[in-house]
């Protein structure tokens, strides 16, 4: 696991829950006074289980909290990154655009680490709407579904996405669509899992707007 996600994660709680949460967040997750660095690489157990501890220590559970980080951190990561970004982009355009801008990120990095198979496409001639598709064996597509509302808030552009697919149902990828928020599309959206992602999770269907 790439240690800028979990330097951020580690921001997030400290800004959203305090310092002292971060500390009983890491002694539940049995990582106590570890350091994380940007540029290094960590074992993928740490993000679960922080996520886990963290969802016990905030009663929000380990999927939401995966949710409200993706969401928290796309300003971090659009500052960090801003020299991939163009400067018309608006928030479907660096979303049609992500595959080149993560591919960007990893030769810019130069970190040894298994990173996520993204691929991106416009859907239609208006560049009106995007089909994201994450493949990914750490199955962490409640970050990407933060994210996308990250760079809705982050642009200022209103955004809506249905969840076509999702790994943790048993597909072979998570695939969302954006569109431009003309009209409220349903996204699925999925129960709360246990330290690693499973398949056994109730699900919920609420609207997705990047208000």
């Amino acid at each position: 696991m790439h240690g800028i996600i979990l330097k951020t994660l580690q921001d997030y709680v400290i800004g959203e829950y305090g310092r002292e949460a971060w500390e009983e967040v890491q002694r539940r997750a049995d990582v106590a006074e570890k350091v994380y660095v940007p540029v290094t690489v960590y074992p993928d157990r740490d993000v679960y289980e922080l996520a886990t501890a963290a969802g016990e220590v905030t009663g929000k559970g380990a999927r939401q909290i995966l949710c409200d980080y993706g969401t928290y951190v796309v300003p971090h990561l659009v500052s960090m990154y801003d020299i991939h970004i163009d400067d018309d982009w608006g928030a479907l355009a660096l979303i049609a655009n992500i595959e080149q801008y993560h591919t960007s990120l990893r030769t810019r990095d130069m970190v040894e680490v298994t990173t996520p198979r993204v691929r991106s496409e416009w859907l239609d001639d208006t560049e009106g709407m995007v089909q994201i598709t994450y493949d990914s064996d750490r199955m962490l597509c409640d970050v990407a579904r933060g994210a996308i509302m990250g760079v809705s808030k982050h642009f200022g552009d209103r955004l809506a996405f249905e969840e076509q697919t999702c790994m943790l149902e048993g597909d072979d990828a998570c695939r969302f669509v954006i569109s431009r928020d003309e009209q409220q599309v349903t996204a699925h959206v999925h129960g709360d899992a246990g330290s690693e992602p499973d398949t056994t999770g109730e699900s919920d269907d609420r609207v997705a707007r990047g208000d």
